[in-house]
């Protein structure tokens, strides 16, 4: 069931591959801005991550949900549309730079898609943001993830890539006592988005699995009306990450709060400083296009991760916020992440609802974030 519309820029994940997919755009090399991170440009790992349904395009019985354009990255002229969610799929036909397409369906690395005539799916790294929503009212803003359940993990869960214990497994391994945002139940197995892909947790492997509300009115004080989590890497013995996710857990704490009517939460000014006297560790940030231990390091996973929450509500109005760059951070699907670090990066929202709002942000440091808003009274 479909549910409710769904300074330094402080992040852990060093440069990766500059741009997506050679055979689709040639690419071209662009400046970074200084003592900004950027994370995560698309990459040919990145389309390893996909969600491979198998399955041709087709939009039988679908209605268009958006209007975007094409907007490959400089030195691309055109991409190509493709037949399944992988790049070595068959191109079903090419759209030119600055095209508009229509779009059915949104997978973490693929739109659903349809462009004269042609039917086919678009990476989404080569769609424009500012995507038109063709019946706001009904569908939910382009990107927004909805989660119909939460749910505790009892002991160390592997994240498969399909529902089955012989599928192959992601790198992170969520530890006991984590927090996790449910999609759906398939199979035995909790669907979880992970990264820019699907993931597959065994359902017998969690507890206190709690509903979350369908609506802005809940079943109870303890359904959510939103909930999200992303996931990062632990233990990797790299320098920096066990700071990375201590920053994680402290954001969390910061995080957590009750909004009233009209409060607005500033990221920087209420979940900074980034410094040691605030409970900071130091971890890898960019600085000046290169990577170098400072304060705060991992903390835009965590306003990216509550950025994907109060999306999903009417009732949010979002001030202020600003992507790491054209590739967006690696953690999350395309145009879903919010950096946070300075005075141009920051993430910056208001309650608009005549009721209070609960946020509750958890994270025990051990591969998932999960946050919850609840309504007050």
């Amino acid at each position: 069931m479909l549910k409710r519309v769904l300074i330094l820029c402080l992040c852990l994940c060093l440069l990766t591959s500059v741009f997506a997919l050679a055979e689709d755009v040639t690419p071209e090399a662009t400046p970074l801005p200084e003592n900004i991170e950027m994370e995560g440009f698309a990459s040919e790992e990145d389309t390893a991550m996909a969600d491979l349904t198998g399955e041709v395009a087709s939009i039988e019985g679908l209605e268009p949900l958006y209007i975007a354009t094409i907007k490959p990255f400089a030195g691309g002229s055109a991409i190509r549309m493709r037949a399944q969610q992988s790049s070595e799929s068959e191109a079903v036909c090419s759209v030119n730079k600055g095209k508009q397409v229509n779009v059915y369906a949104v997978y973490p690395s693929y739109v659903l898609a349809e462009y004269e005539g042609n039917v086919g799916y678009i990476i989404r790294t080569w769609i424009d943001e500012d995507v038109h929503t063709i019946d706001p009212v009904k569908t939910p803003p382009y990107g927004t993830v909805p989660s119909q359940f939460v749910a505790t993990v009892t002991e160390a869960a592997k994240v498969y890539a399909s529902p089955s214990l012989d599928a192959p497994v992601n790198d992170i391994v969520v530890g006991p006592g984590s927090k996790i945002a449910v999609l759906e139940f398939v199979d035995g197995f909790a669907k979880v988005l992970y990264w820019r892909s699907y993931g597959y947790v065994d359902a017998t492997l969690l507890t206190d699995v709690t509903v979350v509300s369908p609506t802005e009115t809940p079943m109870s004080s303890d359904t959510p009306i939103a909930a999200f989590c992303s996931f990062f890497e632990y233990n990797t013995g790299k320098e920096g990450n066990d700071g990375r996710c201590k920053n994680i857990v402290r954001s969390c704490e910061l995080m957590t709060r009750v909004m009233q009517p009209g409060e607005v939460l500033d990221f920087n000014a209420h979940i900074g400083p980034y410094k040691r006297s605030n409970g900071y560790h130091a971890a890898p940030v960019l600085i000046d296009g290169g990577s170098q231990l400072g304060y705060g390091g991992g903390t835009c996973q965590s306003s990216s991760t509550l950025y994907n929450t109060v999306r999903q509500l009417s009732g949010i109005t979002i001030l202020k916020r600003r992507p790491h760059g054209p590739g967006c951070a690696r953690y999350l699907p395309m145009h879903q992440d919010a950096a946070v670090g300075n005075t141009e990066l920051n993430f910056i929202f208001r309650n608009d609802y005549t009721f209070p709002i609960r946020i509750l942000a958890e994270s025990t440091g051990e591969g998932s974030l999960c946050i919850q808003i609840f309504r007050g009274e």
